[in-house]
C-alpha cells in the first residue's frame, strides 16, 4: 500500500487518471491508454490497501474490546476505565432521575471533566439494555471515531503534506491505525478518539484558510466550540490554532467573507462555553469542574511542573528515535529566512501540528501529568496529538522524496549514471515506516519491549479488566448484606458506583466538594514531587467517617493510621469488607454476626491490620490474606502508576510505593 498511494494524484481518481493520460505531452493514443489502464490500477491497488487497514484497525479493536470484558456468575461483562464509569454513574443516574448527581444522595457536584462525552453517555443509558452490556456501544463508538479519525489524517495528508512525485499518505495512516495508547485510552472508553477527530479536523481546516485560500473560519470555530465543550481544557490547543491562522493572514486570504464568518463563529463559541458556565454555576454551584479543585488547588506549582516533566520525559524517552527524527526534520525549517518562497511555505505548513503537539505536552506538563502514567507509552493529554508527529514524518518522507526523484531526472538528463530505482526508495519508506512504528509504541529500542509486544498483539490483558472482575465480585458481597440504599465509601468510584444503587461517597473527592478544595493530605514539595498523583492527593477520614458515616466501606486509601480510626468511629472489618454493625442497613447473618462479636471477620485481626498498613506498603492481595503483595506489570509493560486511583479489597494488584500514595486495607 505505501508503494501504490503514492503514484501520483491521478492515482486517486480513475477519471483524473484518464484526463492526464489524454493531455500527455507527445504520447500517441496506444501510450495514454496504456497509461490510464496503469493508473487505474494503481488507484484500486490503493484503494484495496485503505480498505485493508480500516478492516485490520477494526478488527484489532473488536478483539481489544472482547480482551477488556470478564465473566462474572457466568455472565460476559463489558466495563469501561474506571474513570468513565464515572461519566456513565452520572449518565445512568440522570436517566433514572437522580440527576446529574454521582452519589445519588445530597447536592449534586460536577466529578466529571468531559461535559460532551458524558452527554453522548445518556442516549446509551437509555437503550434497553443491560447494565454489563451498554458499555460496549461505547466502546463501538469509540472504534468507530477511530476509524472517522484515520480518515481525516489520509486527508490531511493528501490535501496539504503532499509533494511533486512523493504523493504518500499510507505512513501516517498505518501509525495511527497502529499507535496502541491512542487505541488503548480511546478503546477503554475515554474521550481519546474524540479529541483525535477535533484535533485532525482543526488542523486540516486551518490550513485550508491559510494555504487553500478557503473561507472555512465557521467550521473551525464550531469545531473549536465542540473540543471546549469536551473537555475545557482543550482551549490551550484552540487558541494556539486560532492564533496560527490569524498570524498567517488567515483571516485576509480567505476572502471578504471571512470576518463576518469567524466574527459569527467566534459568537457560537462565547454563547456555548457562557452557556455551560452559566449551568455549571446554577446546577453545580461552581465555575469550574470539581476536578480542576481536585487536582490542581493546593497543589505547588513547582511540584506540578517536575512531576509533568518528568512523566513527560519518559513518554519521550519511549519514543526517542521517533521525535527525534521528526524534530530534527522539521528543525532547519523552521529557522526564518531561510530556504527559498516555497521552502518557507512549506515549513509554515509543518509548523501549525508540530506546534499543536508542543502545546499538549507543555499543558500535560503543567497539570502534572496523569495518575496513569504507567499505563502505556503516552498518556491521555499526549497520546491524541501524537497523529500530528506521524503527518510531520509522513510529510517529511514526501519531502525527501520528492527530492530524490528530481535528483534521478536531472542524473538521467544529463545521461549520467541512475543514482537508484523508484522501487527502491519505496521500500526505504517502508522500512522507516516500520521502524517509527516500532519507535512510537516502544516496541524498540525499549528496555520493557517484551512487555510492549505482548500489550500491542493484546496477549496480555488490557490494563484493569481483571481488577474490576474482582471489584464487582466484591460488590456482589457486599449487596447480599446491604440495603440497595446503603451508603458506601469507595476510592474506584466509577464501577462499583454504576453497578449498584448504594449512596456513594468518594473517599478521593472526585465527586466531593469539601475533599476536592481541601488541602493534600501529606505535604508536598520540590523533594517529593514524585509522590503527587493528579487526583489521588487529597482525602480525609476525619471528615469522612464523622460527618459521611459511610454504612459500608468498599476500598480504604491512606495511610496506617486509617484502621485504627476505623475501629475508633465503632467499623469493623468483614472479609474484604468494612462495615458499621451497628448500621440499620447491614444486614449480617448469624454466623456473621458472631465472628464480629468475637472478635472480628476473617483477616480482620490487628495483627493482620498492622501487616498491611505498614508505611511502604503494597497493594496487591485480596483483604484477609494477611499481608499486601508484590507489584505486577501492566500493559505496555510499566507497572501500574504509583499512587494511581487503584484500592484495597478488590485482589487487585499494584506496587509499593512511599508512605501515603497506595491504598491500604
Amino acid at each position: 500500500m505505501i508503494a501504490e498511494n503514492g503514484r501520483t494524484a491521478a492515482a486517486e481518481d480513475p477519471a483524473r487518471a484518464s484526463r492526464a493520460a489524454r493531455t500527455e505531452v507527445g504520447a500517441g493514443p496506444a501510450a495514454a491508454a496504456v497509461r490510464a489502464q496503469a493508473l487505474r490500477r494503481a488507484h484500486w491497488r490503493a484503494q484495496a490497501g485503505w480498505v485493508a487497514l480500516l478492516g485490520a484497525l477494526a478488527a484489532w479493536g473488536g478483539w481489544f474490546i472482547f480482551r477488556t470484558s470478564f465473566v462474572v456468575d457466568g455472565r460476559r461483562v463489558f466495563c469501561l476505565f474506571d474513570d468513565a464509569m464515572i461519566s456513565m454513574t452520572y449518565a445512568r443516574n440522570l436517566v433514572e432521575g437522580y440527576g446529574l448527581n454521582w452519589a445519588r444522595q445530597g447536592a449534586p457536584v460536577e466529578g466529571f471533566t468531559h461535559p460532551l462525552w458524558t452527554a453522548l453517555m445518556v442516549p446509551v443509558n437509555l437503550l434497553p439494555l443491560a447494565l454489563d452490556r451498554r458499555s460496549l456501544v461505547v466502546q463501538l463508538g469509540s472504534l468507530a471515531l477511530l476509524l472517522a479519525h484515520l480518515w481525516l489524517v489520509r486527508r490531511l495528508m493528501q490535501r496539504h503534506f503532499t509533494r511533486p512525485g512523493a504523493r504518500h499518505w499510507a505512513p501516517a495512516c498505518v501509525l495511527t491505525a497502529c499507535y496502541f495508547p491512542l487505541d488503548f485510552w480511546a478503546l477503554i472508553g475515554m474521550e481519546a478518539a474524540l479529541q483525535a477527530v477535533l484535533t485532525t479536523a482543526s488542523v486540516l481546516l486551518a490550513l485550508d484558510i491559510v494555504h487553500g485560500r478557503r473561507n472555512r473560519h465557521l467550521a473551525l470555530l464550531l469545531v473549536g466550540t465542540v473540543a471546549l465543550l469536551l473537555r475545557l481544557d482543550m482551549a490551550p490547543l484552540v487558541i494556539a490554532v486560532q492564533a496560527w491562522v490569524i498570524a498567517h493572514g488567515g483571516l485576509r486570504r480567505a476572502g471578504p467573507r471571512a470576518w463576518r464568518q469567524w466574527l459569527l463563529g467566534a459568537g457560537v463559541m462565547a454563547a456555548a462555553v457562557a452557556g455551560y458556565t452559566l449551568f455549571r454555576q446554577v446546577y453545580f454551584h461552581d465555575l469550574l469542574p470539581n476536578t480542576y479543585y481536585l487536582k490542581l488547588g493546593g497543589i505547588p506549582l513547582s511540584v506540578r511542573l517536575l512531576r509533568g516533566g518528568s512523566a513527560l520525559l519518559e513518554t519521550v524517552w519511549a519514543q526517542w528515535p521517533l521525535l527525534l527524527a521528526v524534530g530534527v526534520g522539521i528543525a532547519p525549517l523552521a529557522v526564518p529566512g531561510i530556504g527559498s518562497r516555497r521552502d518557507r511555505e512549506w515549513g509554515r505548513r509543518l509548523a501549525l501540528p508540530a506546534l499543536v503537539f508542543v502545546v499538549c505536552c507543555a499543558y500535560s506538563v503543567w497539570v502534572g501529568g496523569d495518575a496513569w502514567e504507567g499505563e502505556v507509552s503516552a498518556n491521555r493529554f499526549v497520546a491524541f496529538a501524537m497523529p500530528m508527529v506521524f503527518v510531520l514524518f509522513n510529510a517529511l518522507a514526501n519531502q525527501a522524496l520528492s527530492a530524490a526523484k528530481r535528483r534521478l531526472r536531472r542524473l538521467r538528463a544529463g545521461g549520467r549514471r541512475r543514482g537508484g530505482e523508484p522501487l527502491a526508495l519505496r521500500y526505504a519508506l517502508l522500512a522507516a515506516t516500520v521502524g517509527a512504528l516500532l519507535a512510537a509504541n516502544g516496541l524498540w529500542p525499549h528496555e520493557e519491549a517484551a512487555e510492549s509486544w505482548k500489550a500491542v498483539t493484546l496477549v496480555s490483558r488490557p490494563t484493569h479488566a481483571d481488577k474490576y472482575a474482582g471489584l464487582l465480585d466484591l460488590l456482589h458481597k457486599l449487596q447480599q448484606i446491604a440495603e440497595p440504599h446503603a451508603s458506601v465509601a469507595v476510592v474506584w468510584a466509577g464501577t462499583s458506583a454504576y453497578f449498584s444503587d448504594f449512596r456513594m461517597v468518594d473517599t478521593l473527592g472526585y465527586n466531593d466538594r469539601r475533599i476536592a478544595h481541601g488541602p493534600p493530605a501529606r505535604q508536598l514539595d520540590e523533594d517529593s514531587f514524585d509522590d503527587y498523583v493528579p487526583g489521588h492527593v487529597k482525602w480525609d477520614y476525619a471528615y469522612l467517617l464523622d460527618d459521611r458515616r459511610p454504612d459500608a466501606i468498599l476500598q480504604l486509601w491512606g495511610g496506617k493510621e486509617v484502621v485504627p480510626m476505623l475501629r475508633a468511629h465503632g467499623y469493623r472489618r468483614l472479609g474484604d469488607l468494612w462495615i458499621d454493625p451497628a448500621s440499620p442497613w447491614i444486614h449480617l447473618s448469624p454466623d456473621d454476626a458472631a465472628a464480629l462479636a468475637a472478635g472480628g471477620g476473617p483477616g480482620a485481626g490487628e495483627e493482620a491490620d498492622t501487616a498491611e498498613t505498614g508505611e511502604g506498603a503494597a497493594t496487591g492481595a485480596p483483604a484477609g490474606a494477611g499481608g499486601a503483595a508484590e507489584g505486577s506489570g501492566t500493559a505496555g509493560g510499566s507497572g501500574t502508576a504509583k499512587g494511581s486511583r487503584t484500592a484495597e479489597g478488590t485482589g487487585m494488584e499494584g506496587r509499593s510505593s512511599r508512605e501515603g500514595t497506595e491504598p491500604i486495607r
